[in-house]
């Protein structure tokens, strides 16, 4: 009775006891809340908040990693057009051919021009079929090649090429060009003048051939607010030594002479 006493006491003050009998011994297990706590508002806005940071965070740091990924991509893009563009151009260039005739038909000429980067127009005789598509004429035997910097399709600048006989006209052949890489968006040449000793901006010269070049190619940037990226190549021009002995066949220039 005692105990019957005392829980209805304790229920009239606001206390919900809950009775557990095991047996004929009954027990009571007193809570202080009257019901579990669940999550507040503002747990669960704490919450959000928290998890919305982390997500940003997450985000910001793919779309860094992303980023990087296309960058290292047009960078590598860039040094492959470079390297293919300048290796050609080497050979080309060491294939140079050469005699003297009075039309001055074998003569190497540079045309400076320039925009953001140089434009320089360069153009020789070549035995060499490099930057020749692949049902070109010329793809066999001497012409006469010419590199330059234009426009292409979409408004980019990119590498040029044309080529023509060696002995015709440039006003009276209409050459076909076509482009050799978008990647490509400057061209550069200077002429080095051994007896004043540095590198000359003009070649003045029609019926020669220089000694020693320098070719400077500038590949497009990954990003615009980049420099471009930039290849040069100083070479000697093995047939120049012919130039001095003024010959009037096609040139062959002795193994000593080129060393």
């Amino acid at each position: 009775m005692d105990y019957w006493k005392t829980f209805f006491l304790k229920r009239e003050r606001g206390n919900h006891p809950v009775p557990s009998c095991v047996g004929n011994s009954p027990t009571i297990h007193e809570s202080n809340h009257p019901f579990s706590p669940g999550f507040t508002l503002l747990e669960i806005v704490v919450a959000l908040v928290v998890l919305i940071i982390a997500l940003s965070i997450a985000f910001q740091a793919l779309s860094a990693t992303i980023r990087g990924w296309r960058r290292g991509t047009e960078v590598a893009e860039s040094i492959q057009h470079g390297d293919f563009a300048m290796e050609h151009l080497v050979g080309a260039l060491r294939s140079t051919v050469y005699f003297n005739d009075a039309k001055k038909s074998y003569g190497f000429q540079l045309e400076k021009n320039g925009s953001t980067y140089p434009a320089d127009r360069i153009s020789w005789v070549t035995a060499s079929p490099a930057f020749m598509p692949m049902a070109s004429p010329f793809q066999h035997g001497s012409h006469r090649i010419t590199l330059f910097i234009d426009q292409t399709d979409d408004g980019e600048d990119g590498l040029f090429a044309s080529a023509r006989p060696q002995l015709a006209d440039e006003e009276d052949y209409e050459a076909e060009e076509w482009l050799v890489s978008r990647g490509i968006q400057g061209l550069e040449c200077r002429i080095y003048n051994a007896e004043e000793e540095l590198w000359e901006e003009e070649y003045e010269t029609s019926n020669s051939v220089p000694d020693r070049i320098e070719i400077s190619l500038y590949a497009a940037p990954a990003d615009e607010d980049d420099d471009a990226v930039v290849f040069t190549r100083i070479l000697e021009i093995p047939v120049a030594a012919s130039v001095k002995e003024r010959l009037s066949n096609p040139t062959i220039v002795k193994k000593n002479q080129q060393r």
